[in-house]
């Protein structure tokens, strides 16, 4: 560094000399987080990948094939639910029926096991059982925790969204916004009004639809989770378990 400015002081003696700019650092990423008993977690099935978040004995999933939108299992978790006494769940599959306009899986089950090392994930439907583990928690490029570290999601968004229970294909999204605590996105035939509730790194949600096309329920529910910094996903549901709609969107 002494030599460094040296050279830059002499340089700025001689005429027409351009004093190279100052070294910059990078910062280190922060060290993993540890899996701890909730959080939001990348879990690799081996047929599919899946971003989980656990907490309060309630999840939800998402399943992707590469960057399809796969999957979005959820619901609640007894306290004594482990990855060997699985429980049923909802499961929107998005994919393994022929018209791909999804389905629900007739007989969903899902366990999870945390030990201080790592949570156990396993899950049963049409299509086999699956398991996977997570060892950390996911985190934000520079390292941060999704779960445990508010960023700020406002902003315009575009992207796509899945459901079941309403016979749509994937559909393209523009035009979505979260603002100032509401989500709001016209999308299959529907008005979204959501209101949000920050939880650290991520939000409750409940949304209004209406429309005169509309075919989901008029009140759904579920999260916004940041997937990254400029990626977040928006997993609404019908109280009955019939109906999903999930939202993948990109700022801008």
């Amino acid at each position: 560094m002494r030599s460094a400015l040296l050279a830059t002081a002499a340089c700025l003696l001689l005429v027409g000399c351009t004093a190279a700019p100052a070294p910059t650092e990078t910062p280190e990423p922060l060290p993993p987080t540890p899996v701890g008993t909730e959080g939001v977690y990348d879990l690799d099935f081996g047929q599919f990948t899946g971003v989980y978040v656990i907490v309060d004995g309630e999840f939800w999933g998402l399943h992707f094939l590469g960057d399809t939108l796969a999957g979005h299992p959820h619901g609640l978790l007894s306290p004594t639910n482990t990855a060997l006494d699985r429980e049923p769940i909802a499961w929107a599959n998005f994919v393994d029926d022929g018209r791909r306009v999804g389905t629900m899986e007739p007989a969903g089950t899902l366990g999870r096991t945390f030990t201080e090392a790592d949570v156990t994930v396993a899950i049963t439907g049409s299509m086999g059982s699956f398991s996977a583990k997570a060892t950390a928690q996911r985190a934000y490029a520079d390292g941060a925790a999704i779960f445990t570290t508010p960023r700020d999601v406002d902003g315009g968004y575009s992207g796509i969204v899945r459901t079941v229970g309403i016979d749509h294909k994937q559909e393209p999204v523009a035009g979505a916004t979260i603002t100032d605590g509401r989500f709001a996105a016209e999308a299959v035939g529907c008005t979204f009004d959501g209101a949000l509730t920050e939880h650290a790194g991520f939000f409750d949600v409940t949304v209004e639809t209406s429309g005169a096309d509309c075919l989901l329920q008029p009140a759904l529910a579920g999260i916004v989770v940041p997937l990254d910094d400029e990626t977040v996903a928006v997993e609404l549901d019908s109280a009955d378990g019939t109906q999903s709609a999930v939202f993948i969107l990109s700022r801008g």
